[in-house]
């Protein structure tokens, strides 16, 4: 990941709230994963958004994206959270969840 998508990255974090007044994180969440995404192509892999996971009970859960390889192998999962979350209570909730934490971005 270059020094010059992270400055492209903050710079649409801004105009994102300049322009629309909002800081929630269905705004913002589109320039990390295309910062994500911007990460995974320089190194051969995917960023597949939404895929859901059955774990205890037969229950679904669906991280915001996962990072895979051409083997279908998962390799990261990234849960987006904005600055009125708290980040602990978010990250122990989807744990409580039964969410993969193995290589998880919060």
């Amino acid at each position: 990941m270059s020094i010059q998508h992270i400055h492209q990255y903050k710079t649409k974090v801004e105009k994102i709230k300049q322009y629309g007044g909002s800081k929630n994180e269905s705004s913002i969440s589109p320039a990390f994963e295309n910062l994500l995404e911007q990460y995974c192509l320089s190194k051969g892999i995917e960023l597949i958004p939404k895929l859901e996971y059955k774990i205890a009970f037969n229950t679904l859960v669906y991280p915001d994206s996962t990072v895979k390889d051409a083997l279908r192998q998962s390799w990261g999962y990234w849960e987006s959270k904005d600055e009125f979350d708290s980040l602990d209570v978010e990250i122990q909730d989807k744990i409580n969840k039964g969410y993969p934490t193995l290589s998880t971005l919060f």
